[in-house]
């Protein structure tokens, strides 16, 4: 509490004082690709409590984003054997949660060429 500028979430990340988590702290302006990227991977956590890999891709819809992360389904060993999701997280411009839904599911050390 002796850091005004910081607070230390539920998960034990440090984020500016003032943010909330899926939003941008009160501001009037549309979320950067960055910021609604951060505010995606934070909410799909709690909600499904998945490891997540990675932020794969980001698009910006209307008054929109849609966040596609990528998350680790059922670890497995080797780890190139784990069983992996992509995740289509929708935000409104202000990043509030508007749905989200799993779209595909492959094993990590396959390849899509072909």
């Amino acid at each position: 509490m002796n850091d005004s500028d910081t607070r230390t979430g539920e998960r034990g990340r440090r984020r500016p004082a003032g943010k909330r988590q899926g939003g941008t702290g009160g501001g009037r302006g549309r979320l950067t690709a960055v910021q609604a990227a951060r505010s995606a991977v934070e909410q799909l956590v709690e909600l499904t409590g998945r490891r997540l890999e990675s932020v794969v891709g980001i698009r910006a819809e209307d008054e929109k984003f849609v966040v596609v992360i990528e998350a680790v389904e059922d670890a497995r060993v080797p780890s190139t054997a784990d069983v992996m999701a992509e995740y289509e997280v929708e935000l409104d411009d202000h990043g509030v949660l508007l749905g989200y839904r799993r779209t595909t599911r492959y094993i990590r050390g396959s390849t899509d060429d072909g």
